[in-house]
């Protein structure tokens, strides 16, 4: 999963919230978190003018498997 999604969480925006503030449907956000497919340009834009002071290529790395 992607660490937008912990951001997401941190911040109390919804998958909901967060599929509308990029126009797209609630499942192809989460399929984008999963990485069943790709953020588009137009969409990692958005993402950046919302989560400014984060990198976007954090955003969008793969969060480390927890060790347990």
């Amino acid at each position: 999963m992607l660490r937008i999604r912990h951001v997401l969480d941190a911040r109390g925006i919804t998958m909901k919230r967060c599929a509308e503030l990029l126009c797209i449907s609630q499942k192809a956000l989460y399929n984008k978190i999963v990485g069943k497919t790709d953020f588009m340009y137009s969409e990692v834009k958005k993402l950046s003018t919302l989560f400014p002071e984060y990198n976007i290529d954090f955003l969008l790395t793969e969060e480390p498997a927890e060790r347990g």
